[in-house]
């Protein structure tokens, strides 16, 4: 069957990668052919974005390996953050090229490119009380179990990271 949307686009932080971004990414693959991800705050590095572009992208790669998806996804990207939501959308695009749909479930991201013109498909979040990048850093900080919020196969990588 031939999905709706030949090249959707993903955009996200993925500090770490967790099973709800797996389910994002599978969804994604259920309305369109092919698929771009973004990786998102890529120039920046803190306490909420504790891992650099390359960490994040070669985790993303293990994930797409592991998942036999890496035929179904044209590049991974790097979207730097900016204070100008219009300068965010220009760089962000210079980045993935064409694409058809935006697909996922931030309100920001979704609200400017709709905002824009584009097509956007919000993907329901799988299980948010147990799969979300701010809880997840926060177990790992306070040395509690995070291990069950992340495919196993990437536990080993994230925690060398």
């Amino acid at each position: 069957m031939k999905n709706k949307y030949q090249v959707g686009l993903v955009i996200g932080r993925f500090q770490p990668f967790h099973n709800g971004h797996l389910y994002l990414l599978k969804e994604a693959l259920k309305i369109s052919d092919k698929i771009i991800i973004g990786i998102g705050s890529s120039n920046i590095i803190n306490a909420d974005n504790p891992w650099t572009f390359e960490e994040r992208k070669k985790v993303i790669e293990e994930v797409l390996r592991q998942e036999g998806l890496q035929k179904l996804v044209i590049k991974i990207v790097d979207i730097s953050d900016v204070p100008n939501d219009f300068e965010w959308l220009k760089i962000a695009n210079s980045k993935t090229g064409k694409f058809d749909v935006v697909i996922g479930n931030n309100d920001w991201v979704n609200g400017i490119y709709e905002g824009a013109g584009f097509a956007v498909a919000k993907i329901n979040l799988f299980k948010r009380y147990l799969h979300e990048g701010t809880k997840i850093r926060q177990l790992m900080r306070s040395g509690k179990k995070w291990e069950d919020r992340v495919p196993s196969y990437l536990i080993r990588q994230i925690k060398v990271i």
